[in-house]
């Protein structure tokens, strides 16, 4: 196998197929990514796949669509197709293909309802849907209820082992660079998801924000998770934002090699499956006893990890681990701190319409801070390349606020460069609204009480409540709190439209709702009257709450699944 090169060569105005095709002939038996050869039996070992086994894939997978699907009409990429199917590596073999041959993905989740990926489809037009050999159950449905052609792709195994005549691509930067990539979606925590064009633009600011300079006294974030001689462990799934960025533009601009444990569907099973891969993966040359040096998770994988009931599970996954670093969502502090004290740990910070943000952390700072105000890994230093501005929310509830122990709070702003400073980088952002100056992010924030560059992720300006009454609260800090009790395993505080507050929750173990009201009636104390929740306002349910494609509880969904039962509590609150 190639020695892995201390520097990582830069992809600037290049397209993202003619990237990987550079680098399978400079880095033919380089590790590309790793992943289990058996996902039920990990004790078969892990398997290699090289740039050049990728490369050689991409054109298997180019050929086949050209032969069994067809061309399309128009070669611009606005033709889509469909791809649902198993967590591996035929998202960035498709996403890849499509385009060479001059179509575009669309990679919906398969977590959704068959209603919100119809609507999805629908938006995009497509009527081609590719399914692998055993489709999954989800695709089915939506094929009864739309009508596309239905192919069924080849397997990963016949594409890794491809030696096929390298098909024919000559586009450049230049003159295609707004040509789609691939088509993602919004979140679907406020309705039904909608479409995400990534371009060829859009993945050229990606990689020219990765070489932005690093203010001095400052270490940049991706510089500390990736690069050719990092290894990093990585559980967002491939049809998510993060999890396709870290399948293709993750090991093509950085080197950094991509691990995956077995396949997952729940907390559990991923840090199961964790613990197995750990224990076969050899360790890392560079430092003794560790297997990886990174592991990036969504927020209930930490949240999991770092609660008290797991402390020995921690134990193990830190002894592998170097570093861990979460984006999507917010997680507890208790969950934090004993992630913290175990691995260096780090909040992410992104969204599907600009990637994972560059942000800072100050050198010698470290992730666990012993400190009255707050921890230090709940806090991000966004780069001042960003031109981020904080606005404040008005009509905030300023007493409520202090006596719950946060600052004010802010909405972020990002204010489009002008292309003149940092080497002329303009934000991804961007390249999807190209007709505007700033762009309201709708991420809420607090200010570090002591570093003022430093940031707190407070939620959503969708989740603000606004009652009945036209008071207004924001429950973030009051959800995590309930949350962090043992036996809560979800939360949602409800009461727009409302005159006072509920909870819907989930239980977990021993189901110990006593103890849970004792949490609530803490919270209630430093919570305005009017978000207070009474006793008879929880609305305890047994199923799983709705998620979206990255874990997060889908909100909106969850009130309008259980509005019937919310009536029926507020009528009898009277």
């Amino acid at each position: 196998m190639s020695d892995r090169p201390d520097s990582w060569p830069e992809s600037r105005n290049e397209l993202l197929p003619h990237t990987l095709f550079k680098l399978a002939e400079q880095y033919p038996d380089l590790t590309y990514i790793k992943f289990p050869k058996n996902s039920n039996d990990i004790s078969a070992g892990y398997r290699k796949v090289t740039f050049r086994q990728v490369a050689n894939a991409v054109h298997a997978m180019a050929w086949w669509i050209e032969r069994t699907v067809g061309k399309p009409d128009h070669d611009d990429g606005r033709e889509t197709m469909v791809y649902m199917g198993p967590n591996d590596l035929r998202y960035a073999i498709l996403c890849l293909g499509a385009v060479v041959v001059g179509y575009k993905m669309l990679f919906p989740s398969p977590r959704y309802g068959t209603e919100s990926l119809v609507a999805l489809i629908n938006q995009v037009n497509s009527t081609i849907m590719l399914t692998p050999e055993v489709p999954l159950p989800v695709a089915g449905e939506v094929l009864e209820q739309r009508d596309m052609r239905n192919y069924s792709i080849p397997t990963l195994e016949y594409l890794i082992t491809a030696h096929p005549e390298h098909y024919h691509y000559t586009k450049t930067y230049a003159q295609h660079q707004h040509e789609p990539l691939v088509s993602l979606h919004t979140s679907g925590t406020t309705g039904h998801p909608k479409p995400i064009l990534w371009s060829h633009a859009w993945v050229n600011s990606v990689a020219e924000a990765m070489y932005l300079a690093t203010p001095p006294g400052f270490e940049k974030l991706d510089a500390l998770l990736f690069g050719p001689q990092k290894s990093v462990l990585f559980l967002y799934p491939p049809f998510h934002a993060s999890g396709l960025k870290a399948m293709t533009m993750i090991p093509l601009l950085t080197g950094a090699t991509i691990v995956y444990p077995p396949h997952w569907s729940t907390p559990a099973e991923c840090v199961d499956g964790m613990i197995s891969a750990l224990s076969i993966l050899p360790p890392l040359s560079s430092v003794p006893g560790k297997v990886v040096d990174s592991l990036c998770m969504p927020p209930p994988v930490m949240e999991y990890i770092g609660s008290d009931a797991n402390a020995r599970v921690l134990e193990k996954i830190s002894r592998g681990i170097l570093s861990a670093t979460w984006a999507g969502g917010d997680i507890s502090v208790l969950a934090g701190n004993a992630v913290a004290r175990k691995m260096d740990a780090f909040v992410g910070f992104g969204s599907t319409e600009m990637g994972l943000m560059p942000s800072l952390r100050r050198r010698g700072r470290p992730s666990l801070e012993r400190e009255e105000e707050g921890e230090g890994w709940h806090y991000i230093t966004f780069h001042p390349a960003l031109n981020l501005r904080f606005d404040p929310i008005p009509g905030q509830d300023r007493k409520g606020e202090k006596e719950a122990g946060e600052g004010k709070i802010y909405e972020a702003v990002m204010v489009r460069n002008d292309g003149q400073e940092w080497d002329g980088w303009v934000q991804a952002m961007f390249t999807i609204y190209p007709d505007i100056q700033e762009k309201r992010l709708g991420d809420l924030f607090i200010r570090h009480p002591r570093d003022e560059a430093s940031w707190k992720h407070h939620g959503r300006a969708d989740d603000l409540l606004v009652f009945s009454t036209n008071e207004k609260f924001h429950p973030g800090t009051a959800e995590r709190r309930i949350a962090a009790y043992p036996s809560v395993s979800e939360v949602i505080m409800v009461g727009t439209r409302r005159t006072s507050a509920s909870l819907i929750l989930g239980l977990e173990g021993d189901k110990d709702m006593e103890g849970v009201w004792q949490t609530i009636e803490e919270v209630n104390k430093t919570s305005p009257v009017y978000a207070r929740v009474a006793r008879g306002m929880v609305l305890v349910v047994d199923e799983p709450f709705l998620r979206t494609a990255k874990g997060t509880v889908q909100k909106k969904a969850m009130v309008e699944k259980y509005e019937r039962e919310l009536d029926k509590l507020y009528k009898k609150e009277g």
